[in-house]
C-alpha cells in the first residue's frame, strides 16, 4: 500500500514539472513573438532591443528548449525581425554564438518542423548574402561576410541546410 502511495505522489510530483515546463516554454515563446512583433520594420527598436539584451535572451530561449518547435519557431523568426538588413543587430547575433544556435536549432526540428527551418534558413540567408547595404558602409562596422561563412560551415550549416531540404524537398523557400 504504501508503495503504491508513494508511487502516485512520484507521479503527480511528474505531472506537475512537466505542466511548469510547458508553461515555461510558453512564455518564451510568447516573448519571442512579442519581441518579433514589436520589432517589424523598425530599425531604431530593433537596435534599442538588441542593446538590452533582447537577442540574448531569444537566443538563450532556442537553446535552453532546444527541441521545443513553437519555442524555436517564434524564437528564430523574432531574430529574423531583429536581424533583417541591420548590420550592428547581425554582428552582435554572431559575436553571441547565434549561427551554432541557429544551426543546431534547424537540425533538431527539421524532422518535425517546415517553419523552424524556413525561419532559420531565412536568417542565415539574410546573414551569409553580400549585398549593396554592405557596400554602402565603408568598414562594414567589422562584419566580414566571408568569416562568417566560415563560422557558419564550421558550426554545422552544410548539415543543417541539407537535411532541411532533404525533409522538405517540395518547399521552393529551403
Amino acid at each position: 500500500m504504501n508503495l503504491s502511495l508513494h508511487e502516485a505522489q512520484r507521479k503527480e510530483d511528474e505531472e506537475l514539472t512537466e505542466e511548469i515546463e510547458q508553461l515555461s516554454a510558453d512564455v518564451q515563446r510568447k516573448g519571442c513573438l512579442w519581441m518579433g512583433a514589436l520589432v517589424d520594420g523598425n530599425k531604431q527598436l530593433a537596435t534599442r532591443v538588441v542593446d538590452e539584451g533582447g537577442l540574448r535572451i531569444i537566443l538563450a530561449a532556442i537553446d535552453w528548449y532546444r527541441y521545443h518547435e513553437d519555442v524555436n519557431n517564434w524564437g528564430l523568426w523574432a531574430i529574423f525581425m531583429l536581424c533583417y538588413e541591420h548590420l550592428t543587430n547581425k554582428i552582435e547575433l554572431v559575436r553571441l554564438g547565434g549561427l551554432q544556435i541557429l544551426c543546431q536549432s534547424i537540425l533538431n526540428n527539421s524532422d518535425s518542423s517546415l517553419e523552424v527551418c524556413r525561419h532559420g534558413i531565412a536568417v542565415l540567408f539574410d546573414l551569409l548574402q553580400n549585398t549593396n547595404i554592405y557596400n554602402t558602409i565603408n568598414d562594414h562596422n567589422g562584419y566580414d561576410v566571408m568569416k562568417v561563412r566560415q563560422v557558419a560551415v564550421s558550426v554545422g550549416l552544410h548539415n543543417a541546410v541539407y537535411k532541411a531540404m532533404l525533409n522538405y524537398p517540395e518547399s521552393s523557400e529551403i
